[in-house]
């Protein structure tokens, strides 16, 4: 018989380090964790010892991956999805849930605190967050609401417009200062009248999504193109760098409009590429709505 208390880490250790390879940031890992980033540094470096492998290294300002810390990544998600299913399955005719997938982006910057407050709300009710950045995964999880980034065509899903997208570059204050004299000068002008600054990039996973390239070429500045560019794993990522003063991101102002008016992440130059796309809080179009999804639901778009 397996003893798995002897064989195996604890499973708070694996949820800290499944958010933290996620994210590839400690301080957004402990914004979903609903903790503080020491508390993810201190769990990950128990997680480590235990293991007797360093899961992390880091590379200037930003972390990577080892190889150990890999090969753990992905059976660590796959064995937490398996949990999580087989605790839904005995819950879920016991518990009236509302499960919202959406992608780490907009679990970060825009869902996460509206829950915190809609938690702490005499509306409160359970809702379980999926989090996902396969597109994929977002429409086939089983969801009774999906926050998806589309044009809001779908036989499928019934969607309402949250927010339209615009992105623009934005940074740090403490990036900004090194570029301009005062902040009130950095939303004059084109970015390419700056000084070259690494640009924080990352992979289109699906055809409709832009990135730095497809960004460059629809604004039609093509000296853009001799920045510099740091790759990063997911779009979440980029904007975490660019909170740590790592480089300029892509903004979705949307998406980003609590960091934007506290002041945590500034616009530069005068740009922005509005696209036919948006952000849409969505439900199965084959499925009932019930009375707690309703309430959900309507209390997501009343927050914009």
């Amino acid at each position: 018989m397996k003893n798995y208390r002897r064989t195996l880490p604890s499973l708070d250790s694996l949820k800290f380090f499944e958010a933290a390879s996620r994210y590839m940031n400690f301080t957004e890992a402990a914004s979903e964790l609903y903790v503080n980033q020491a508390a993810v540094s201190k769990r990950i470096q128990q997680l480590e010892s235990t293991l007797g492998v360093q899961l992390f290294f880091r590379v200037g300002r930003h972390l990577e991956l080892t190889e150990q810390g890999k090969q753990l990544r992905g059976k660590t998600a796959i064995a937490l999805d398996y949990l999580e299913t087989a605790i839904n399955d005995l819950t879920s005719s016991n518990i009236d849930t509302v499960r919202i997938s959406s992608n780490s982006a907009v679990s970060l910057f825009w869902l996460l605190p509206r829950m915190k407050i809609f938690g702490l709300s005499d509306l409160a009710c359970a809702v379980d967050l999926v989090t996902t950045d396969k597109q994929g995964e977002l429409t086939s999880t089983g969801c009774d609401l999906s926050i998806i980034y589309s044009d809001g065509k779908s036989a499928e899903w019934n969607c309402t417009l949250l927010f339209k997208e615009e992105l623009a570059p934005v940074a740090s204050p403490d990036m900004i200062s090194r570029l301009v004299t005062t902040q009130t000068d950095c939303v004059s002008g084109s970015l390419a009248d700056f000084p070259p600054t690494t640009l924080l990039n990352y992979e289109r996973a699906a055809p409709d999504w832009i990135n730095w390239g497809v960004w460059i070429e629809k604004i039609n500045i093509p000296e853009l193109l001799e920045w510099p560019t740091k790759p990063c794993m997911t779009y979440a990522h980029t904007i975490g760098r660019a909170l740590e003063g790592e480089g300029i991101a892509l903004g979705s102002l949307a998406l980003l409009d609590d960091e934007l008016k506290s002041g945590q992440l500034v616009r530069l130059g005068s740009e922005k590429l509005a696209t036919d796309r948006g952000y849409y809080l969505a439900h199965p179009s084959n499925k009932n709505v019930q009375p707690t999804t309703q309430q959900v639901f309507d209390f997501l778009l009343n927050s914009i």
